[in-house]
């Protein structure tokens, strides 16, 4: 039986509702029923994306925190939202021959990265409007009530809600109550690697007989990962405009992670890193953040006190909402540690450049 029969018959909803409590208590992190719940659909969404192949014939890279725990377990964290970045060339409508010409074209100067940005907000907001009504003739197959997805309104095509039937409830209003989808245009969908992810559910052996989803998911190339969170890291710390805290410290947490582990080498990916600062540079261009002041050596990765105050906070909040599955060392050492790899990146840069 799949554990989406169940959710089509509502007087088996409590039946539910005692499964994904019961597994909270199996599970071997401790995950609360609430994200365990949100895991299932979260897996489904992805196996529709990716193996029903309802995203098209775009290369759309699966990447974001969600991506880091379910597809390499690098982080100790729930993350709720599915981040998707879309080959820009692929959205286009460009081959493969076409796409340095057009890339070269559209950053000859700003009244040309601004034609493309407009075109290909365009583009973004009628491959979305397509994608919702695919999803909602799909969710209409599933015969459960709730169940179905929206554009945001004034999200220009980058965001995508998916509202499903909760069975469960939490003690706090940190989780998001549906599942967001984020889209972005402007980037790269390449390069990606395939790989198999399943639900949490999956690792508790009493519920081998139920229809859990799984998914072969398109993942972004881990040394673009890493570049693409380091870079995201220099931009929040010296744009202009204080960043909006929320739900923001979870991107220092990531990278503490990444580099722990050794997702990926930030000293020996510099191919990954010119590529990622190039894009951004053109394509994602913020009040006061240079990027070209990474390849000087000048990487920031810590805001000035008063910002990291609000982002510290932020970290509090996300461990007393439950989102970690074990918790967390304190955001001061989270700090300290980046504050290090800070240094250790910018003085290979600079030592390369002798």
């Amino acid at each position: 039986m799949s554990i989406f029969d169940l959710y089509a018959d509502r007087s088996k909803h409590e039946d539910l509702a005692n499964m994904f409590s019961y597994a909270a208590q199996q599970h071997e992190h401790g995950l609360v029923a609430n994200f365990l719940e949100k895991d299932v659909w979260v897996a489904e969404i992805l196996r529709l994306l990716y193996d029903e192949k309802l995203l098209g014939d775009c290369s759309v890279a699966f990447k974001g925190g969600t991506a880091l725990s379910k597809c390499w377990s690098a982080i100790e964290r729930f993350s709720e939202d599915i981040d998707l970045s879309i080959h820009w060339a692929d959205l286009s409508g460009l081959s493969e021959d076409e796409e340095l010409a057009a890339w070269k074209k559209s950053i000859q100067s700003k009244s040309q990265n601004k034609k493309f940005r407009d075109e290909q907000q365009k583009r973004l907001m009628r491959w979305s409007n397509d994608l919702v009504e695919k999803l909602n003739q799909r969710f209409s197959q599933y015969n459960i009530d709730g169940l179905s997805a929206e554009l945001e309104p004034d999200s220009h095509g980058e965001k995508i809600d998916i509202h499903f039937p909760r069975v469960t409830h939490s003690s706090n209003d940190y989780q998001l109550d549906h599942i967001l989808l984020e889209f972005g245009g402007r980037n790269r969908g390449k390069p990606t690697e395939i790989i198999d992810i399943d639900c949490y559910m999956d690792s508790i052996p009493d519920f081998a007989s139920l229809a859990l989803p799984t998914a072969s998911v398109m993942a972004y190339q881990r040394d673009y990962i890493l570049w693409e969170k380091l870079t995201a890291l220099h931009q929040f710390s010296t744009q202009e405009k204080d960043p909006n805290p929320n739900r923001l410290a979870r991107h220092w947490y990531d990278v503490d992670c990444l580099l722990n582990m050794e997702f990926a080498d930030p000293l020996n990916t510099s191919e990954a890193m010119l590529a990622v600062i190039e894009m951004k540079k053109h394509r994602w261009a913020s009040p006061g953040v240079n990027y070209e002041e990474i390849l000087q050596g000048e990487l920031k990765l810590i805001p000035k006190t008063k910002r990291l105050e609000g982002i510290a906070q932020d970290h509090a909040e996300a461990v007393s909402g439950g989102m970690f599955f074990t918790t967390p060392d304190p955001f001061d050492a989270i700090v300290t540690r980046l504050e290090a790899a800070q240094h250790n990146i910018n003085a290979h840069i600079k030592a390369s450049q002798k």
